[in-house]
């Protein structure tokens, strides 16, 4: 999704501000999530998904487009490694106001 139509989006309040990340990754995703749980990842003017260096890279990004809270979601496979009986996904929400 371009910067433009998820800034409208998030206006329209259609969608939730999210940061994605995996664990032991150097890049960071950031969109919307809609009420069916589906992603709606950032792209360029190519369509493809734009990629952030670090999470306060997506920080900037999201709140460029006036957002001021967003859900961090963290993604391991580590758990399924060890056979462990825990979820490997972590969420957690973040204040994008400074």
């Amino acid at each position: 999704m371009r910067v433009s139509e998820l800034k409208a989006q998030l206006n329209q309040q259609a969608l939730e501000a999210v940061i994605l990340s995996y664990a032991d990754s150097n890049h960071y995703l950031a969109g919307g999530i809609d009420a069916q749980g589906n992603y709606h990842l950032l792209s360029d003017a190519k369509g493809k998904t734009m990629t952030f260096n670090s999470l306060r890279e997506a920080e900037v990004m999201l709140a460029s487009l006036g957002v001021q809270i967003a859900t961090f979601e963290m993604q391991s496979a580590y758990d399924e490694m060890v056979a462990s009986a825990s979820v490997g996904n972590v969420k957690t929400s973040l204040n994008l106001l400074h």
